[in-house]
């Protein structure tokens, strides 16, 4: 499931880190003249950001969400070209 790319004529594949865990965070962009700001914080699950986005929409009725994922990636050294 990993990329391969060359740089400095050595190629290397992007996979992702099995070791890491992925992360998942939400901000509030609703609002004219600025952003309101209210943010998820970084959650484990996505489910748990949906449901954050769920409640502040609930409770504020702002409709516009900035989401957001990391994860952690290998950059693993192939032959030389």
């Amino acid at each position: 499931m990993g990329t391969t790319r060359s740089y400095r004529f050595r190629n290397y594949t992007m996979t992702p880190d099995p070791m890491g865990e992925s992360t998942f965070a939400a901000e509030c962009v609703s609002g004219d003249d600025t952003d309101c700001g209210a943010a998820s914080g970084e959650q484990a699950e996505k489910t748990d950001v949906d449901r954050w986005i769920a409640e502040h929409a609930r409770d504020t009725g702002h409709g516009r969400y900035r989401r957001t994922a990391a994860d952690y990636a290998l950059a693993e050294p192939g032959d030389w070209q």
